[in-house]
Parts: structure tokens; C-alpha cells; sequence
């Protein structure tokens, strides 16, 4: 379905890069191929970055967040929901970076279970993450990895950050409720079952 159960996930390196992946949308049409996304994010660099370089990288990985191809499903809902309810947006993108991201999806369930008002930080993230996938980043990447997850759940409205980050009451929308559901269906959930499962919490 586009989801990836790989330890080398984007949040080693990158946030939830929802601001530019909201730029490239507003941008590149629904019906669009892979390369229409690379053209307009290295050739075009509508997303004004400075050096090719840098463009080949944010490329590089945003399709390593989202896929940017039609053909995989998780992408094509993403494409299909996202213009439904700019309020869904935020949770759209978390919902397919957390199904592509081993590091973001082993969080979920700690943030799921944050009171509205609990401190939630990077240190605690560190902890999170070494207590759920022990042994497969350095203490450097560690802590950077959390530091971006931190960012990517303030981008996606679930903390609120200013001196410290608390958790937030996330709204759901029927876009991003759809895409919850879907995807707690893929672990061959139904009925009342569906709604236990980390994706709808």
C-alpha cells in the first residue's frame, strides 16, 4: 500500500516538510507522474532552494516521506483527500509519513496516550524511540531524530511549542478520519476493532 517497514526512516534527517509539500501540491496537478514531481522540485525549484544540490535532496526526501507517485495507494488517497479540507492537510501528511517511517510510527502510541497539557519533548522522544527500536541509531543521530519527530508533531498541530512543547487536542476531520480507518484496515481490522488501533488514536 506505500508503507515501509525500514529503520532508515526520513526523520533521521527531515521533519514532517509539511510546508513544502503543501507548496508542491498547490503546484504540481493531481494527475501528475513521478517526474513531474522531481521537474518541478530540481529543474522548476519552486520550492526556492538555493543549489541543485539542495533541491535533489529535498526531492530525495520528500518521496521518501510521501512517495510522490500515483501508483502507490498511500500517496494517491493522500492526492485524493488533500483538497477536501485544508484543515485535514496536517494529518494527511502524518498519517502516510508515520505509514513510511519506523522511527515516527514507534512514537505514535506515546502521543496517543499524552494528556492535553503533558510536557512533551525531544529528550522524552529520545527515550521513546530508544525504548521502542534499542541499539539502531548513534546517541548523534538520536537526538537529532528527535528533535525533527518533536517539530514533525508540532507541524501536524498534535504539540503546542512555545518556551516547552505540550501536547495539543488534535480535531479530526472526515478526510483524515477516512484515511485513519483505511489504514487500520491493512492490519486486518474491522468493525469495533478499527477504532482501537493507533492509526484512528
Amino acid at each position: 500500500f506505500g508503507g515501509s517497514p525500514d529503520y532508515s526512516g526520513v526523520s533521521t534527517s527531515r521533519t514532517l516538510m509539511l510546508r513544502e509539500l503543501t507548496e508542491l501540491l498547490a503546484v504540481v496537478p493531481a494527475d501528475a507522474i513521478p517526474a513531474d514531481y522531481r521537474r518541478a522540485i530540481v529543474d522548476d525549484n519552486i520550492l526556492l532552494k538555493p543549489s541543485v544540490g539542495t533541491r535533489a535532496k529535498t526531492y530525495s526526501f520528500l518521496r521518501g516521506r510521501f512517495a510522490l507517485d500515483p501508483t502507490v495507494p498511500a500517496f494517491s488517497l493522500l492526492r485524493f483527500l488533500w483538497s477536501h479540507n485544508d484543515a485535514s492537510q496536517p494529518m494527511l501528511a502524518l498519517l502516510v509519513a508515520m505509514l513510511r517511517d519506523a522511527f515516527l510510527r514507534a512514537t505514535a502510541p506515546f502521543v496517543a496516550a499524552a494528556t492535553p497539557g503533558q510536557v512533551v519533548n525531544s529528550p522524552v522522544f529520545a527515550q521513546v524511540i530508544l525504548e521502542a527500536l534499542p541499539e539502531l541509531l548513534s546517541e548523534k543521530t538520536l537526538k537529532s531524530t528527535s528533535e525533527n519527530i518533536t517539530s514533525t508533531y508540532r507541524q501536524s498541530g498534535h504539540l503546542e511549542c512555545g518556551r516547552i512543547c505540550t501536547r495539543a487536542q488534535v480535531e479530526p476531520t472526515p478526510a483524515s478520519a477516512t484515511m485513519a480507518l483505511l489504514f487500520a484496515t491493512l492490519e486486518g481490522r474491522t468493525g469495533q476493532a478499527l477504532f482501537d488501533s493507533e492509526w484512528v488514536k
